[in-house]
């Protein structure tokens, strides 16, 4: 094995080469990025029910971009589906799956880029419940489709509005620097899945996917798409949804860089919700003995009203690492032994069974599929340092090199572009009507002119830092990041009877840094602070923190965890000023100050998660009954306690969470009181190749003011017409797991056969879906 002396001179001559070689490799690859993103404005419209006339461009405005100042947090996984906080780190566990088939996905943190590994889409069970908008969280409320907009009903689970915030609604769909993934795989890796549901008339269909590869082991390139279709059950509710993104990274032990370009179209039809609940409650008062009425002819508030969505992306992050190369520890080299020795055992392994396949032999063909040929379910936590003495070492790519390069800091640079526009618009001939007998509103325009809104924005952000590393010696307990933040935003909005359009501009400067701990198993930490010093957002600032420990419990894991924050946020912009049709607004708001604290256990050993938090707000800013945004000055408190409980005997097994909230104010914020979620199923294998889960779950939340969606501002507004709730979400599936491939059929709803009245409405005049069939197949390919 050469030494460090013996291959230092090569190992940096090569390394020259490749940073060299890079410029040229970046420019081709931005070259295809910047294209495809001036393509993203062409999409094509081919629902056939729109009008032409709805994507012409208007022609007051010269170009169709926006951008939206996203939030800091978004709708969450249900905690059965999570394992707490990833340390933001990129240390793999070294376990069989990785040596043999390694793929591992990561994430970055936004505005600095630092890596930590992200889970994968690949759970064996529960397929069926990870493809509706229901199991994006604990609980959630929608307009009864995929793509429709959707808020959580946990308040801890909202995410922060951005300034755009047409766009709020679709948040759980939108890509954004914290949930992007990144990819690095051995073999190439491809992931296709298509769900469909309902006849011909009504069919819900949505198709998406991700391919990528890398090219050599510094190289990832990828791209990841999805297509939602969906007629709707209801009159007018149909919506399309249009996304892509192409991505790539490049990582050597100098340089790192991390980029995607993203673009979306989100086409809904607008329907205001019922004017008659008792169509959905009790259809039998109006069909007189007769066939039952078609649920497309439900009438609603108005029809032939269309809102579009469109938003592109282009974010970059990279950085320089300044270090130093030192030897392999006695450690290491017996790591890098091991691993290479077991990689070799496996791989006759594995030769040998598909051997015995190819002869109809080889023990357990389930067994053998799952260990050697599924992608990495990459942990949530670091495994045990295996670089020796420095556990922020990049561990050798080639066991026979006995050299290590140890980053000492980084010199980091991000760079991000955003574009947002929104059209609403209406061929309805009472659409005016409407609004002025519901919301006492004023029309500003002509009352002859055909509804035609528009707005748009764009944001550009930079950010430059500088990192201390942790652990490149043994005093260097934690990392150290400092870094300057600078936001340009412009927002494009309908002017008075003499301005055809006007434009705001801001533009705020921040400053702010990090201090982490993130190696080791006693004791975890982070805190991170950031303030505007200068521009349109001065003194908003936003101070976060968290601390963990893991010790073992009767031989498994534990954990406690406390986490909080204090957040002094400008409103939005389009909570400030909105001109359109109906709402007309220039609001004077106070800054918003927010402070939360919070704690979690987890049990490994019992597979329980307890956690409770309290928020405390002053200056609350939400959308009142008629439809505009109001203050709440006094202060507001929000109280959260939530339990994960899941049992598993053999074959059986029972998923159990529930949430209890509790709202010092219910006319400013109304949430409902429990959220739980039930899963009770069976899960076996048949002929020794088939897993089978056949099972049946349940969302419920309890009665309260649950809002209203107007489509005219995209918002959910409060309301005290009516409770809706009390009334349990019943689906009745099962999944199936054949090698690579994970496919199900079941039952929506079905509790709409079972319960009268069949009240299942997720928001007020928004029923859910009746009772579908929905089938659904996901197939990955890794080689």
């Amino acid at each position: 094995m050469p030494k460090l002396s013996e291959v230092s001179g090569a190992r940096h001559c090569e390394r020259s080469e490749a940073i060299s070689s890079f410029p040229s490799l970046v420019k081709v690859i931005s070259m295809l990025l910047l294209f495809t993103f001036s393509l993203s404005a062409q999409i094509p419209d081919t629902l056939n029910v729109i009008p032409n006339s709805i994507i012409q461009t208007d022609s007051i405005i010269e170009t169709d971009t926006t951008v939206n100042r996203v939030g800091r947090k978004g709708i969450t996984p249900k905690l059965s589906q999570m394992a707490g906080s990833i340390p933001d780190s990129i240390m793999m566990q070294d376990t069989t799956k990785q040596i043999l088939n390694p793929v591992t996905a990561f994430r970055v943190t936004e505005k600095t880029g630092e890596r930590y590994i992200a889970p994968m889409d690949t759970q064996r069970l529960n397929f069926f419940n990870s493809t509706l908008i229901d199991g994006r969280g604990l609980s959630v409320g929608y307009l009864a489709n995929i793509g429709s907009p959707a808020q959580s009903r946990i308040f801890s689970e909202r995410e922060e509005d951005g300034d755009f915030i047409f766009a709020n609604g679709f948040n759980c769909y939108i890509t954004k620097p914290t949930n992007a993934l990144w990819y690095d795989v051995k073999d190439p890796y491809t992931r296709l899945t298509y769900l469909r549901s309902g006849g011909q008339k009504n069919r819900e269909e949505m198709f998406n996917g991700v391919l990528t590869s890398n090219f050599g082991k510094q190289l990832n390139v990828g791209l990841e798409w999805d297509y939602t279709y969906v007629r709707g059950q209801y009159t007018s509710n149909a919506n399309k949804m249009l996304y892509y993104r192409p991505f790539a990274s490049y990582r050597t032990d100098r340089y790192e860089v991390m980029v995607y370009m993203r673009n979306y179209n989100y086409l809904n039809t607008e329907n205001g919700g019922l004017t008659e609940d008792r169509y959905v409650s009790h259809p039998d008062e109006f069909t007189d003995n007769k066939r039952p009425i078609d649920r497309q002819s439900y009438p609603t508030r108005f029809t032939n009203t269309w809102n579009r969505n469109k938003g592109g992306q282009f974010y970059l992050t990279h950085r320089y690492n300044l270090g130093f190369y030192r030897e392999m520890t006695d450690r290491e080299r017996e790591e890098a032994s091991k691993k290479k020795e077991l990689k070799k055992e496996l791989e006759e392994q594995k030769k040998k069974r598909e051997e015995e396949e190819a002869l109809g032999g080889g023990g357990d063909p389930r067994e053998r599929n799952r260990q050697l040929t599924e992608p990495v379910e990459t942990a949530q936590t670091p495994p045990a340092n295996v670089f020796g003495e420095n556990p922020d070492a990049t561990a050798p790519e080639e066991e026979e090199i006995d050299a290590v390069f140890v980053p000492v800091s980084s010199i980091i640079h991000t760079f991000e572009y955003e574009k947002f526009s929104r059209r609403f618009i209406s061929y309805f001939n009472g659409i005016d009507e409407a609004y002025l007998s519901r919301n006492d509103s004023v029309l500003y325009g002509s009352p002859d002119s055909t509804l035609n809104d528009y707005t748009k924005s764009w944001n550009i952000k930079n950010t430059i830092g500088l990192s201390l590393r942790e652990g490149f010696q043994d005093w260097a307990k934690f990392g150290v990041t400092a870094f300057v933040h600078f936001e340009k935003r412009r927002f494009t909005l309908p002017g008075d009877s003499v301005r055809g359009t006007m434009n705001y501009d801001e533009f705020s400067t921040y400053l702010g840094g990090e201090l982490s701990k993130q190696r080791g198993e006693l004791l975890t930490y982070k805190a991170r602070g950031e303030m505007c010093i200068v521009g349109s957002d001065l003194g908003e600032f936003n101070l976060e923190g968290e601390l963990r420990t893991r010790f073992p419990l009767m031989g498994k894991e534990a954990s406690i965890r406390a986490f909080g924050y204090i957040r002094n946020l400008t409103p939005a912009f389009y909570q400030r000023h909105h001109h359109s049709r109906y709402f007309w607004w220039d609001k004077s708001l106070k800054n918003s100050q927010k402070v939360l604290v919070g704690g979690e256990i987890d049990l490994e050993q019992t597979q329980t998660r307890l956690s409770a938090n309290v928020q405390s707000i002053q200056n609350y800013v939400y959308f009142g009954a008629k439809g505009t945004p109001e203050q709440y000055e006094s202060n507001l408190q929000v109280i959260t306690a939530r339990i994960r409980q899941d049992f598993r005997y053999k074959a059986f097994g029972w998923e159990n969470e529930a949430a209890w909230q509790l709202s010092s104010e219910q006319s400013v914020l109304p949430l409902p009181q429990i959220c739980a979620y039930s899963n009770i199923y069976l899960d076996f294998t048949y002929a020794k190749v088939l897993n089978i889960q056949l099972g049946v779950d349940a969302h419920y939340f309890t009665a309260y003011h649950a809002p209203y969606y107007e489509p005219a501002t995209q918002q959910f507004q409060i309301q005290e017409e009516k409770n809706v709730g009390d009334y349990p979400l019943i689906n009745a599936y099962a999944n199936f797991r054949l090698k690579q491939a994970r496919f199900f059929i079941a039952g929506y709803n079905v509790g709409s056969l079972l319960f009268t009245p069949a009240y299942y409405f997720s928001m007020l005049h928004y029923p859910l879906n009746p009772m579908l069939i929905k089938l659904g197949i996901s197939v990955y390919f890794n080689n």
